[in-house]
């Protein structure tokens, strides 16, 4: 059976240590739980706020904003944060950061002051990495650690969780050459399970002023490992991505 409880922490609005933090909040942590983190809640820890005010926009920057009805200091922390920009809308540029689709590079601007936005975790394996170790090496306990963030799905209304890195765990589970119900051996599948897992902490997190930065999940029965990971476990180059290959005439602009 899969356990899952969540964990409020009052809202911090300054750069604060990660494992005190969550050490403090008096959960009784087990070996084998996977700690589900808010993208936003481990970027607040390493200070990754910025003030737009301090940002000086280049020639590109605003002429894309321009072009998609958009703050030019926004915009160029937007193409700073991208590893590719496809276009966009008002409102919204089209990006790829370490292998995700997202609008903005992910940039977020709820409950954040005004004139101020945040970026997704600098090095987001690294941070998971060292969190999962501090817990190891503090605590005598090991877990595995899933960084998440939410997402906008083509097609879909709403938005779903991520995972932007993990530690600790095997973020995608082989299941070629298994047999379905049927007895058909199954060619294709890999089940993501960082993606699922970080799914189920975006859904108990919420969306708004929930206070649920963190979701313990017990019970989950993954293959945990400590070999180092990157995004290329997770993600694979969207010139050989299913969708962006059967859709003609995609052009990154950056």
């Amino acid at each position: 059976m899969i356990y899952v409880k969540s964990i409020k922490i009052k809202t911090k609005k300054k750069k604060f240590n990660l494992f005190d933090t969550i050490i403090s909040s008096k959960c009784k942590f087990k070996d084998g739980d996977v700690l589900v983190l808010s993208s936003k809640f481990v970027a607040m820890s390493e200070g990754s706020i910025l003030d737009l005010r301090t940002i000086r926009p280049s020639s590109n920057a605003k002429k894309l904003a321009k072009t998609y009805q958009m703050e030019p200091t926004f915009v160029e922390v937007v193409i700073r944060e991208s590893d590719v920009i496809f276009g966009g809308l008002p409102g919204f540029l089209l990006t790829i950061k370490n292998g995700i689709l997202a609008p903005n590079a992910g940039i977020d601007r709820s409950n954040i002051p005004l004139h101020k936005i945040i970026c997704l975790p600098f090095d987001p394996f690294l941070s998971a990495e060292n969190l999962r170790l501090e817990f190891l090496v503090r605590s005598g306990i090991k877990v595995g650690i899933v960084i998440s963030d939410s997402r906008l799905m083509p097609t879909r209304i709403g938005t779903t969780g991520v995972a932007i890195a993990c530690s600790g765990i095997e973020p995608v589970e082989d299941q070629r050459g298994k047999k379905d119900l049927f007895g058909h051996i199954m060619k294709y599948t890999l089940k993501a399970t960082a993606d699922s897992l970080a799914t189920i902490g975006t859904f108990v997190m919420g969306e708004s002023n929930e206070s649920v930065p963190l979701v313990v999940i017990r019970g989950s029965n993954v293959s945990f490992t400590d070999r180092k990971l990157s995004w290329k476990d997770f993600a694979i180059d969207y010139q050989t991505d299913l969708y962006f290959r059967g859709i003609h005439n995609f052009n990154p602009i950056k």
